[in-house]
C-alpha cells in the first residue's frame, strides 16, 4: 500500500512518513467524507484499521457508537476549536482521540491521532476498587473505627510551643477551659456503624457532631491530655484503656487506639484513625472469675476448716475412750459418745451438703417424686437435728397434716437444713409450722436478728456469706443455695422473709 501523495515537499514529505509510520500511537488520514486514506501499524494493529479506499470512521472501529469521533472530525473540516474526545475501541480500550488539519487542499486532508489511555483507565478503576474496598471494611468492620481531624489541635500546641510554654502538663492542669476547648476542636470526619452501635447513638450525623459535655468524664479529661502530651512529644500513635459514657449516659469500658499517618515525612494530623474494642463484656467476666477464684479459695479453707473441726472432735474423743475406758462412769462415757455422734452428724451433713453441690453443677441429682406426708417428713428432719443438736430448743411441728407431691429425701434433706441453719445462726427460739396459703409449706421460724434486706437473695447464692459479724450461711456457704435448688427441681420453692421480728424460710411444695 503506498500512502497518499501529500502537498508537501520532498524533504518534509519524507519527515513526514518516517514520523508517520514509526509512530507507536495510532495515526490515521481520512478525507473530507471521513475515508480512511492512510494508517500506521500502529493503527492497523490496534484500531484494525483497513485502508482500501471506503473504509470510514464509521466502520466498526468503537465499541460504542462514534458519534463524538465524527462531531471531531467533522468540527476540524470547519474550522472549529472542537477538544479531544473519549470513546472506547472494538477491544474494549479506552482511547483520546484528537484531529487536526493536515492539508487544507481539496478535499482537506484531516490527521486523526488515537491516543491509548487504558493504563489511565486501569489506574482509576483500581483505584476505585481500592476506594470501595476500603470504604466497606471501614464502615462494616465490625470493630468500631472513626477518622479524626486533629489539626486544630496541632495549631494549639504549636502556638503555646511559639508562646514559650515548656511544661504542658503544668499549662493543662493551670488551663483547664483550653483543655476542653482543645478536645472539642477534634473534628469527626467519618465513623462506621460499629462505632454507632458501641455509644448508642440515635444516627451517624449525632456522633460527626463531636464529643458532648456528658462524655468528658474526669477519666476521659485524662485520656484526652495523655494523647495531648504525645503529639506535643512528636508521637503517631496512642493507646489507653478508659471508661467512657455512651449515648443513654451508661458508662461502657473500652480501650482506645489512635495513628497519624505520615505524608512527605510529616505527620497528617487531619486524618487520624481511631478505633475503640470494647472491654465491658471482658471485663465483667473477668471481675467474675476472679470473684469465682476468691469464693473457691475461701470454699477451700472453709471445708478443710469444716472438715478438720469434727473430726479433731471425733479422733480426740475415740482415742480418749479407747485408751482411758476404764476411768469414765457410765454418765461420762455416755455423755463423750454422744459429742462424738454429734461431731460425726455434722461430718456427715458437710459430706452430703458437698456431694449434692458437686452432683447438682453436673446434673446428676435424681429427684423421685412420690406422695408424701409433708408434717411426717418435718417431725422426721426436727428429730435427727434433735439428735444432732440435743441442747436446741425445738418443739413439735405446728400445723395440719398435708399431703405433698415430692422427693420424700430431698425434702427431709432442706427441712434438715433449715433447721441447722437456724440454731447455728438464728434466735435462741425456733418453730417449726406446716400450712398453706394457696401451696403446702413448711416454715422454720426464729427470733434472730435476720438478714439485711439487700442480701435476702444473695443467701441463696452458692458460698455467699453475709456482711458483718453475723454469717447467715455458715461457714461454707452451701446449705441454703442446695435447699433452694433442690426445692425448685421438685416443682417449690424456698424463700426467705424477715416479719415481726422474725426470720421466716418458708419451703412451698406442690399438693399431692
Amino acid at each position: 500500500m503506498q500512502p497518499t501523495e501529500l502537498s508537501h515537499n520532498a524533504a518534509t514529505s519524507a519527515l513526514f512518513q518516517s514520523f508517520f509510520s514509526q509512530a507507536h500511537t495510532p495515526l490515521l488520514v481520512v478525507d473530507d467524507a471521513s475515508v480512511i486514506k492512510q494508517a500506521n501499524a500502529a493503527a492497523v494493529e490496534s484500531l484494525g484499521v483497513k485502508v482500501d479506499g471506503a473504509t470510514t470512521l464509521l466502520d466498526g472501529f468503537w465499541r460504542v457508537s462514534s458519534t463524538a469521533v465524527m462531531r471531531l472530525v467533522e468540527g476540524i473540516r470547519r474550522q472549529i476549536d472542537v477538544s479531544p474526545v473519549m470513546a472506547r475501541t472494538v477491544f474494549d480500550r479506552l482511547v483520546e482521540v484528537d484531529a487536526f488539519i493536515i492539508d487544507k487542499d481539496r478535499p482537506p486532508l484531516i490527521g486523526v491521532i488515537v491516543s491509548d489511555r487504558s493504563r489511565i483507565d486501569d489506574a482509576q478503576r483500581r483505584l476505585k476498587d481500592q476506594e470501595e474496598r476500603y470504604r466497606s471494611l471501614f464502615e462494616w468492620s465490625p470493630v468500631p473505627m472513626r477518622e479524626e481531624d486533629f489539626t486544630a489541635v496541632g495549631v494549639w500546641l504549636d502556638r503555646l510551643r511559639n508562646e514559650g510554654v515548656t511544661n504542658l502538663d503544668a499549662y493543662m492542669d493551670e488551663h483547664p477551659d483550653e483543655v476542653v476547648r482543645a478536645i472539642k476542636s477534634i473534628r469527626t470526619t467519618r465513623v462506621n456503624a460499629a462505632t454507632v452501635d458501641l455509644l448508642k447513638a440515635p444516627s451517624v450525623l449525632a456522633v460527626l457532631r463531636g464529643f458532648r459535655d456528658e462524655e468528658l468524664t474526669p477519666d476521659m479529661l485524662e485520656a484526652f491530655k495523655s494523647q495531648f502530651r504525645l503529639l506535643w512529644g512528636g508521637g503517631s500513635s496512642y493507646q489507653a484503656d478508659f471508661v467512657g459514657i455512651n449515648y443513654l449516659g451508661q458508662p461502657f469500658e473500652c480501650r482506645l487506639r489512635w495513628r497519624i499517618p505520615r505524608g512527605n515525612s510529616s505527620r497528617d494530623l487531619s486524618r487520624v484513625v481511631v478505633s475503640l474494642l470494647d472491654l465491658t463484656q471482658l471485663r465483667a467476666a473477668q471481675r467474675r472469675l476472679e470473684r469465682l477464684v476468691a469464693d473457691k479459695d475461701r470454699f477451700i479453707a472453709s471445708v478443710s476448716h469444716e472438715l478438720r473441726t469434727p473430726l479433731s472432735a471425733v479422733l480426740g474423743l475415740s482415742e480418749e475412750l479407747a485408751n482411758r475406758w476404764d476411768r469414765f462412769d457410765e454418765a461420762e462415757t455416755k455423755e463423750l459418745i454422744g459429742v462424738v455422734a454429734a461431731q460425726s452428724a455434722d461430718l456427715a451433713l458437710l459430706v452430703e451438703d458437698l456431694l449434692v453441690a458437686a452432683n447438682l453443677e453436673q446434673g446428676r441429682v435424681a429427684i423421685e417424686p412420690q406422695i408424701v406426708d409433708l408434717t411426717a417428713a418435718a417431725e422426721a428432719a426436727v428429730a435427727d437435728c434433735r439428735r444432732t443438736y440435743p441442747d436446741a430448743n425445738l418443739g413439735t411441728v405446728d400445723g395440719p397434716t398435708m399431703s405433698v407431691y415430692a422427693d420424700q429425701v430431698r425434702m427431709r434433706q432442706i427441712i434438715r437444713n433449715l433447721i441447722t441453719n437456724a440454731i447455728r445462726y438464728g434466735g435462741p427460739h425456733i418453730r417449726i409450722e406446716a400450712g398453706n396459703d394457696g401451696r403446702p409449706y413448711v416454715a422454720v421460724i426464729d427470733d434472730g436478728a435476720g438478714i439485711p434486706l439487700e442480701q435476702r437473695e444473695a443467701i441463696f447464692v452458692p458460698y455467699f456469706q453475709a456482711s458483718g459479724s453475723h454469717q447467715v450461711l455458715g461457714s461454707l456457704g452451701l446449705g441454703l443455695a442446695i435447699s433452694r435448688e433442690l426445692a425448685r427441681r421438685m416443682n417449690g420453692d424456698l424463700t426467705y422473709a424477715y416479719e415481726d421480728g422474725q426470720s421466716i424460710f418458708r419451703l412451698h411444695l406442690p399438693p399431692a
